[in-house]
């Protein structure tokens, strides 16, 4: 298993909560923004981490008629995401990507200027 530091983790933790089969609140949009800020990953980062790490280990959950809405222990993230040096490519479900953008936009909101 690869080794990832914390702040990864804890991105890869908040960013996940877009791809669960569950509603996404305020409150989710406020704590994925607590921790895009708390980790200090650029811009640029942010965007690479959700597409290029977390969008294509996690898009086919919401593909699925059973799918997680529990979230993914640390454990499962750490063994199905890997560090990507530079993806911001959305390749994938449309109307999935579609979403994904809706809460980063509503994310982005909640972010000092630059972050969007």
């Amino acid at each position: 298993m690869e080794t990832v530091d914390t702040n990864r983790l804890k991105i890869w933790q908040a960013l996940s909560e877009f791809f669960l089969d569950t509603e996404i609140t305020d409150s989710t949009f406020d704590y994925v923004a607590r921790v895009v800020v708390e980790t200090g990953y650029s811009p640029q980062e942010i965007h690479s981490i959700l597409w290029g790490e977390v969008f294509p280990a996690l898009e086919a959950n919401l593909k699925s008629i059973a799918g997680e809405w529990a979230g993914w222990t640390d454990e499962w993230l750490l063994e199905h995401l890997s560090v990507c040096e530079v993806s911001t490519k959305k390749q994938g479900d449309s109307s999935i990507i579609k979403e994904i953008r809706r809460c980063w936009e509503q994310v982005a909101t909640r972010l000092p200027p630059g972050y969007a």
